[in-house]
């Protein structure tokens, strides 16, 4: 599964509105990728008030959207 780094992609199997998912590399502490996800309503600590998730590599990221059975639309 194909999942970009530092774009936005919408999580179109989602029941919460506008959901976007955005994973960003943690370089300056841990080298592992913060998943950070956001709707309409949601209200995160993050920007876009979204909330935050953390993985070690690309291998536990893939695993993380199989077990959160997203089907995302990123961008071409």
């Amino acid at each position: 599964m194909r999942i970009p780094l530092d774009t936005i992609g919408e999580i179109r199997n989602s029941e919460k509105a506008e959901h976007r998912v955005l994973v960003s590399g943690d370089t300056e502490s841990t080298d592992g990728l913060f998943i950070y996800e956001w709707w309409v309503g949601s209200n995160g600590p993050n920007a876009n008030n979204a909330f935050d998730s953390w993985v070690a590599d690309r291998q536990e990221l893939q695993q993380f959207f199989k077990e959160a059975g997203w089907d995302v639309a990123w961008p071409a």
